[in-house]
């Protein structure tokens, strides 16, 4: 296959074609959500709303006592505005503090002569030669022979791929362990990937420093709202306590006056009169006091409840993390067995010094949406990609051969 140096206006063109999708979101700020991507919509002081949601084919978000909602095309800000007006016109809220975070960006798509074509996962940072080690790498060369050095470029690519799945592991585990230790920040010791991916890296540090930072901020606001239960229902029962001593003090004094009064009836220097007001003060005195006894005891329950679901928070979340804890680290052990599989893979093909492109130049293109119009742009192996891309490779199976 012959290709010819494109001229200035075309490189001019292409590196616009290129650039411009990244100056845009550079200059906006903000990133569009559109159909595939997952947010997380959470309203402070309610932990039942929490919830992710997808943004469906028609561009909406499904929100609770609102209904579909359009997201397709707005920044977080502006769905997070949306939500709240939403919640407010349908009467469901009065002032909703709405956080509305990205889960999961909506997929790229990769076809052509790649081993796993198609939908995967996106993540910030990645380019095409990111792209195609998480579809398995080229599998032009894996068809062609069953020589292992044939393999070997194949098994670099797959190599790559979990290095970079062993340095998510290591910053989730990192990051659970910090947070079980109520730390914000974390020391992340990263896998060396031979200096293929180390923007990837500090993206996935980044990453997930900031989704701690989040948990963490967001903990610390639970804990908050309970605790400043827990000190209303103890001072609920404080002043009920206070009040009943009083009540019982003054029923008590009633009582002698009572008592004193029916005396003086019985002698006839009091009216009967004033003995039945007597008996009748006393009763009411008794009767509030029996329904503070009543509401101090609800009072008591009220405490006792949220002491308890404080002291559940804090275990349920202890428990969690446990679990998070143990899933990354046996993550993490399941790669490094696939890693030392794949290195004697590679040694064993006696090519780890070689690089996959020397075999062949793959041809990529990349469809793109830009500014709601379909773009097709000529790629390379080192070109950023973004969700919703789709990346088509083709290799020469001639220019394999002959090399």
């Amino acid at each position: 296959m012959t290709s010819h140096p494109p001229s200035r206006l075309r490189l001019a063109l292409l590196a616009t074609a290129l650039c411009a999708p990244w100056m845009a979101c550079a200059a906006e700020g903000t990133y569009k959500l559109d159909t595939g991507d997952i947010v997380e919509i959470d309203i402070f002081g309610m932990p039942e709303f929490k919830r992710r949601v997808a943004v469906n084919i028609d561009g909406d978000v499904a929100i609770p006592f609102v209904g579909g909602l359009p997201a397709s095309g707005l920044s977080l800000a502006e769905l997070r505005r949306s939500i709240g007006a939403a919640l407010i016109g349908a009467g469901a809220m009065q002032n909703p503090q709405v956080t509305v975070e990205i889960a999961e960006h909506r997929p790229f798509f990769i076809s052509g002569d790649v081993s796993r074509p198609g939908a995967t996962a996106y993540r910030k940072g990645l380019t095409v030669r990111h792209a195609i080690a998480l579809s398995g790498g080229f599998d032009a060369l894996r068809f062609r022979s069953e020589n292992p050095l044939m393999a070997a470029p194949e098994l670099r690519a797959r190599h790559q791929a979990l290095l970079l799945d062993l340095a998510r592991a290591e910053a989730r585990l990192a990051s659970a362990h910090a947070e079980a230790a109520d730390k914000s920040d974390f020391e992340l010791a990263t896998p060396n990937l031979q200096g293929a991916a180390s923007g990837v890296l500090e993206d996935i540090a980044r990453g997930e420093r900031h989704a701690l930072a989040t948990r963490m901020q967001e903990w610390t606001k639970q804990q908050e709202f309970q605790r400043m239960k827990v000190a209303q229902a103890r001072e609920q029962v404080a002043a009920l306590t206070n009040s009943l001593e009083q009540q019982t003090e003054a029923a008590k004094h009633q009582t002698v006056a009572m008592e004193r009064t029916a005396a003086n009836v019985m002698k006839g220097v009091a009216a009967i009169n004033r003995g039945d007001e007597e008996r009748r003060s006393l009763a009411m005195m008794k009767a509030t006091e029996t329904d503070t006894r009543s509401r101090l005891a609800s009072a008591n329950t009220e405490w006792a409840t949220a002491r308890r679901e404080l002291d559940k928070m804090a275990a349920e979340r202890a428990a969690n993390l446990q679990k998070a804890i143990e899933a990354a680290s046996v993550d993490r052990e399941k790669i490094k067995l696939e890693l030392r599989a794949l290195a004697e893979k590679l040694l064993y093909a006696g090519t780890l010094k070689a690089q996959m492109g020397r075999a062949a130049t793959p041809e990529i293109t990349i469809h793109r949406m830009v500014h709601g119009e379909k773009t097709s742009i000529v790629a390379d192996q080192d070109t950023q990609i973004l969700p919703g891309d789709l990346i088509e490779v083709m290799i020469d199976p001639m220019a394999v051969a002959s090399r």
